[in-house]
């Protein structure tokens, strides 16, 4: 995802004139042969280092939602992917599946977290706990001793 088409097409045209002026397809960009030798061929034949048109599908989102997606996700921890799917489709005007949500979060680095439950101490537990803690000592073998 750091390599931008721009930069890609910089380094195939470098490693085509490295190749023209007799340098080994092995030694290019310290890569394996294989890797050099399609975009060799096909520079070969039509002069061109561009990648050809691909058949998967268009990206649904553009730069500036996964960004508003990414920011929105930070200041709101706890939104599910579908709320974030309302959201996006609200402010932006995009319309995306929420297993596209889910892969962008994952993209992100965001991982699915739940909010830890912990039911709260009653006073009269607090004054439990305390006793509990100040009667009770870890003995020489380890063990708990009154």
């Amino acid at each position: 995802d750091g390599f931008s088409p721009l930069h890609l097409t910089k380094g195939r045209h470098l490693a085509m004139a490295y190749l023209q002026v007799g340098g080994r397809q092995s030694d290019v960009a310290r890569v394996c042969q294989s890797v050099t030798s399609r975009p060799a061929s096909r520079h070969r034949t039509t002069g061109r280092v561009h990648d050809r048109p691909s058949s998967g599908a268009p990206r649904v989102t553009e730069s500036n939602d996964d960004q508003y997606l990414r920011t929105y996700v930070l200041r709101h921890r706890y939104t599910t992917s579908t709320q974030l799917q309302a959201c996006l489709r609200n402010a932006r005007s995009t319309r995306v599946s929420r297993p596209t949500i889910h892969n962008q979060l994952h993209r992100f680095g965001f991982n699915a977290r739940r909010p830890l439950q912990v039911t709260p101490l009653t006073p009269r537990h607090r004054r439990e706990r305390l006793h509990w803690q100040v009667t009770w000592s870890i003995g020489p073998s380890g063990n708990l001793v009154r």
